[in-house]
């Protein structure tokens, strides 16, 4: 790729765990730095691709938490995405989805939703008015999806206590990223398939150490695990994000080279030698 040529990128719209921070109960001191308006401060998972285009960009929006609509507002718009893709059916992955599908239903945009087959009828209970004229949404080919020359496609993920998940795999012809918000105990033969050869990894890391707490209560990895798991650290970069407040990511100090924490509206270049 040429230097002047611009890059697709990630943008990290929101970066918290299920119950996004600051936690509105708690006083603990990342909260109270999120709550004074510090680097700490996020919201539910969203995550925005941007791809370069000719005479313009394609967009695809990765999950739709709760406060996707106030992240989507503060960027230099309008902006609709022309993709939008859903991994899992639980409330901080989905409830932003609504004002995706009023978009749809009265405006008449174009707007493609995709989700796993199986999460599909979980998205039509939960937001019914949106369907009855037909689904909105629509299982996501086993090819996947593009956005412009981006192929972005869904593998399946354990999520510990939670039953299962799904990541996203993105290709491109010069880089190849994945993001994995959601999952503990990922199997050896499915980080060899889609984990393996990364030049961006998004890895959801929700505390930075749990201890011996057992796996069988647990569905998300911690920052510790994270740095352990031989497919993380053969990514060319690694940013942490399904954060919660029990991260601080002022604490740069626990990442290696080439590894960051996550921040709501952090950019990063997915081509070329810049790093976060």
């Amino acid at each position: 790729m040429n230097p002047g040529t611009p890059h697709a990128s990630l943008t990290f719209l929101g970066t918290g765990d299920s119950k996004g921070v600051p936690r509105f109960w708690c006083a603990c001191p990342v909260c109270q730095e999120a709550r004074a308006g510090g680097v700490n401060r996020r919201g539910r998972t969203a995550t925005l691709l941007r791809v370069p285009l000719p005479g313009g960009e394609g967009t695809a929006l990765l999950d739709a938490g709760p406060d996707t609509h106030a992240a989507l507002a503060r960027l230099p718009g309008p902006l609709v995405p022309d993709v939008v893709l859903i991994t899992h059916a639980h409330n901080d992955h989905i409830l932003g989805l609504g004002d995706l599908l009023d978009y749809v239903r009265y405006a008449g945009g174009k707007l493609r939703i995709y989700a796993p087959p199986e999460v599909v009828p979980a998205l039509a209970d939960r937001f019914p008015y949106a369907f009855l004229g037909g689904s909105p949404v629509q299982p996501i080919p086993d090819a996947g999806v593009k956005v412009g020359d981006v192929t972005l496609r869904l593998f399946r993920v354990p999520h510990g206590a939670n039953g299962e998940s799904h990541a996203i795999r993105l290709d491109a012809p010069d880089w190849r990223a994945a993001v994995i918000t959601d999952a503990i105990d990922v199997p050896t033969d499915t980080a060899q398939a889609w984990l393996t050869g990364l030049d961006l990894l998004a890895l959801g890391t929700s505390f930075e150490n749990e201890g011996d707490a057992p796996h069988s209560g647990r569905s998300v990895y911690d920052v510790r695990e994270a740095l352990a798991l031989p497919w993380a650290r053969s990514a060319r970069q690694v940013i942490l994000t399904h954060l919660s407040h029990g991260v601080d990511v002022r604490r740069t100090h626990l990442l290696p080279p080439g590894w960051a924490f996550a921040y709501d509206g952090l950019q990063v270049p997915l081509a070329g030698p810049t790093r976060v």
